[in-house]
Parts: C-alpha cells; structure tokens; sequence
C-alpha cells in the first residue's frame, strides 16, 4: 500500500509563503492498496484537491472515509469535496462514531443553521454510515483496519491500517500523558503500534509549549518520539502541525527529533509529514 498527504496541518488551514513546503491544508490522507481500494483518512480543507483529482481521472469514485473525530479541521473540506455532487460516487464513513453527525451538520440540515447553502440529503453521491471500526476490525479488499480511541476532547478515533505484512498506524490530536485513562495512556498507544512500519502522530507543539495547552488534545515531538522508541516502530512522522508554524520552524522540529533518535541510540527514521508526499509502506 501506499498513502499521500494531501492536508498535514492542524487547527485551522495555514496558506502561505512560509508554508509551502510542508503545505497549509489541515488534515487527509489517502491510503490505497494494492488492490487499488482507496481509503482516506480526515475529510479537512485537504480533501478539496485530492476530490478534483478523483474526478479528473473520469472513474467512479468508490472510498472509505474514516473520521477521526468531528472537530472543524478533519471535516471542513468535505463541503468542497467535488465527488459528493455525482450520482456514479460510493463513500463509505466509518471511524469515530460521533463524527458522522458532525460531517453532516458541515451542510444545510434544512432547520436555518446557515453553514452551508447545499443540504446534505441533496448529495448526489451514495453515502453510507457505518461504525463497524467501533465494534471490530473492518475489512476493505486487502486492507484490515482497527481503532483505538485516542486522547482527545470530545473523544476521537486512530487507526491501524494493515495489508499482508505491512502496517501501519495514525494517530492525531492524540494527547501522550500518562494521567489519561486506562486504555489512552502512552502504554496504551504504544502496544498499539507495536513494531509497525510507520506511525504517524500528531506533534503540533514544543516541549515548552505544552505546559499551557495541557487538556487541548495534543502532543510534542519529544512525546511524538518517546512514543515510536517504545513501540518499536521503523518510522516516525510528525502530523498535525500548528498553523502558526514556519517551513523553516518546521525543519527545526525535524532537526531536534533526528537529534533526540541519536541521542537514545535508537534506529529510527523521522520526519515532518508534507502535503503531497507520497509514502510506500
């Protein structure tokens, strides 16, 4: 399988000169098997350019989406995700079970919430509610994906993503603090994605930035690190990044994160995930 990162920031859509290299759009990523079955993972401003990709190849469009949660920023984009306006489109929505309800609030819910001017039940596209990720593993063609709830406000979802041999994990706005509770704590999420082929998890703070944002839902890079060291994993990417932060900050955070690897003697590749990276896992 491999995945592309079409949204890599996190809060709010960061467009820009200075965040060009590691891209502006908040969160989505495509995972597509070697079947060719296609799942995406967060409906943020991100799904907007892989929508018109989808559409330009002049296939019928046939995904799962998993939501991680509802919050703006994982499923703003779905308004302007261009195949939900076509009649030959088949979406599936799994993940966070709360999140579906959420998406579709992004809508016209026909009762004046004015946040859209296009109702959801007008969608051309065939969409379909499920929450089989919340009561066992869903099979997707060759793909087996599970879930964990993450540490999150108002609660969340990340995924395990699995094909033959291969796997491999997300796990965004994901607060790594040891008071969480049993089954969200650092232990917890590292058994998770024990010996994976790639973690990704959310980093969108310093370690002197986190004394403030404590209960926010987020987590540093150090923490991002100390949580791939413990489960093993051949590779790290760093998700989720602060709007306020710079291409060149960025290659900073990278910078330290390689440093913290070396200092533990751990064999471990890391990296800041960028927007229209392609990554095979």
């Amino acid at each position: 399988m491999y995945l592309k990162f079409w949204g890599t920031r996190g809060s709010i859509p960061a467009p820009g000169s200075d965040t060009v290299e590691f891209g502006g759009n908040t969160s989505c990523v495509e995972i597509v098997s070697e079947q060719g079955r296609r799942l995406v993972i967060d409906a943020g401003t991100g799904i907007r350019a892989l929508g018109d990709e989808l559409v330009q190849s002049g296939r019928p469009v046939r995904l799962t989406l998993l939501l991680t949660h509802t919050h703006w920023d994982h499923i703003l984009g779905m308004a302007f995700f261009r195949p939900v306006y076509l009649d030959n489109t088949d979406i599936t929505i799994d993940g966070c079970p709360k999140a579906f309800w959420g998406l579709a609030k992004v809508f016209d819910d026909r009762k004046g919430n004015g946040y859209f001017p296009v109702a959801f039940d007008e969608l051309k596209a065939n969409i379909r509610h499920s929450e089989r990720i919340a009561n066992g593993p869903l099979q997707v063609g060759d793909l087996t994906v599970e879930g964990i709830e993450i540490n999150h406000p108002q609660g969340g979802m990340g995924f395990k993503v699995m094909e033959h041999n291969r796997c491999m994990v997300f796990l965004t706005d994901n607060e790594l603090r040891s008071d969480a509770p049993v089954g969200r704590r650092p232990q917890d999420f590292a058994h998770f994605a024990r010996g994976c082929d790639l973690l990704i998890h959310d980093a969108q703070y310093l370690p002197e930035e986190i004394a403030d944002r404590r209960g926010w839902g987020h987590s540093t890079y150090v923490e991002a690190v100390e949580l791939a060291l413990q489960a093993g994993t051949r590779r790290l990417l760093l998700f989720h990044h602060d709007p306020a932060r710079t291409d060149h900050q960025m290659r900073e955070i990278e910078a330290k994160a390689r440093e913290l690897v070396k200092a533990n003697g751990a064999d471990l590749d890391v990296a800041a995930a960028r927007e229209g990276e392609v990554i095979y896992v």
